[in-house]
């Protein structure tokens, strides 16, 4: 039972060692400053976007993105997983993201942003970006709007070309179905089929007009655009001081610790040995 340690063992251990123990948690905290002293501050930038939208008229997507506001252009999924690609990103993104120095700016840019659904809405995401100022971050976060303004703006620019193309023939096929019922009128065929069937065209024609018309103007009033205004904070995000000195500190103990015990199991070990000695 010589082996069982008690507690006046524990208490004999850490009144020997304590001194030892406090040493390596100052040096812990110093260590901890001198980090926060070194390491630049970084600041954070927020930004909530509203995905671009267009009716679903002329798109063959199921409903699961259907707002009061219309058919999200891009998914907020999808634009993350975009964005998570360095080939996303411009030299002039790269550059008002401070990381053009880096070796791979790229890649460096797109693990700086950083890109979230907004719980409870299908059709913003919420952008944060990070800079060694309030306003740098600003900066950051504004140019990646833009690029992804841009980007979504040309995944819309076909399904607006081709809504404009229907538009145009489909006021030609309305004129010609118009001209077409004047003259049954003037002849008195105004019963024939030929007569009935032109006039359905017609219908047709001005309800997808319409439609047609709601998706161009809509299109155009629905773009990529910010919730709010861009937020960044006076107060740093990194490194996160108090976090740091907690680490310090008990890495520091932790370390006092352990060279206390290695430094007990070494005396311990030499008096065996002594002991060892004296008896041959």
């Amino acid at each position: 039972m010589d082996d069982e340690i008690s507690l006046s063992d524990i208490l004999r251990f850490l009144k020997d060692a304590y001194k030892t123990i406090l040493v390596f948690g100052v040096l812990g905290i110093a260590t901890a400053i001198v980090y926060l002293v070194i390491t630049p501050d970084r600041f954070e930038a927020v930004a909530q976007i509203q995905m671009a939208q267009t009716s679903g008229a002329n798109n063959n997507n199921n409903n699961n993105n259907l707002s009061s506001l219309g058919v999200n252009i891009e998914e907020p999924a999808l634009l993350i997983a975009r964005l998570s690609s360095p080939t996303s990103f411009s030299a002039d993104s790269i550059a008002a993201c401070g990381q053009q120095a880096q070796s791979n700016p790229a890649l460096a840019t797109a693990q700086t942003i950083k890109l979230a659904i907004t719980k409870g809405l299908s059709n913003v995401v919420e952008l944060k970006t990070v800079g060694p100022t309030p306003e740098a971050a600003s900066t950051c976060a504004q140019t990646i709007f833009e690029l992804i303004k841009t980007s979504q703006a040309q995944i819309l620019a076909p399904y607006l070309q081709e809504s404009q193309t229907r538009l145009a023939e489909d006021g030609i096929r309305l004129d010609q179905a118009k001209a077409l019922v004047a003259k049954a009128d003037k002849s008195g065929a105004a019963m024939g089929a030929a007569y009935l069937s032109t006039r359905d065209e017609i219908k047709y024609l001005l309800d997808e007009i319409t439609t047609l018309q709601n998706v161009v103007s809509g299109s155009q009033s629905r773009v990529t655009r910010l919730v709010s205004p861009i937020y960044a904070s006076d107060n740093p995000v990194a490194p996160k001081k108090r976090i740091v000195l907690l680490v310090g500190l008990l890495g520091g103990l932790l370390l006092g610790l352990l060279i206390a015990l290695a430094r007990q199991m070494v005396v311990k070990l030499q008096s065996q040995n002594n002991q060892a000695g004296g008896v041959l």
